[in-house]
């Protein structure tokens, strides 16, 4: 029997090493999903008491992202910014967002999201959007001045 355990053991092993390098390969030939862009699509000045178009476009690589999980705009004048929540609590959700005024965008194609909003006091307001898309999120600001 212990001839026999001698011979099988380099085949055991040569068997275990082809499967651990083939497990390895792929693993390695699965890519990691590429990153959402975001491009801001917010005019620099708006008036006072005028409906504005607040828009980004999204996109993965080269293409459009029309099924994004959450798109919402936090819209406040940059002297009243909202308090950020504490490092314990971390991320707030789509509900707690809304809670606090963020407006939920429309998706109107081609990977832009949009939210009208009237401006009713001049100021400068900051305007930043809530992307979460699979387990991406991204929060980019633009700032618009309201005369």
């Amino acid at each position: 029997m212990k001839g026999q355990a001698r011979w099988y053991m380099p085949l055991i092993i040569l068997i275990l090493f082809m499967t651990g390098c083939s497990y390895t390969e792929g693993s390695a030939s699965g890519e990691m999903p590429e990153m959402i862009r975001v491009k801001m699509m917010i005019p620099d000045k708006v008036k006072v008491s005028e409906e504005a178009a607040l828009q980004i476009q999204l996109t993965q690589g080269e293409q459009p992202v029309n099924d994004a999980d959450h798109v919402q705009f936090q819209i406040w004048n940059e002297q009243n910014e909202p308090e950020a929540p504490s490092i314990e609590k971390g991320m707030m959700n789509a509900d707690e967002l809304e809670a606090r005024g963020a407006v939920k965008a429309s998706s109107v194609g081609d990977g832009i999201y949009e939210v009208k909003h009237t401006f009713l006091e001049p100021g400068v307001y900051v305007v930043q959007a809530h992307v979460t898309s699979g387990a991406m999120h991204t929060m980019p600001r633009a700032k618009v001045v309201v005369e």
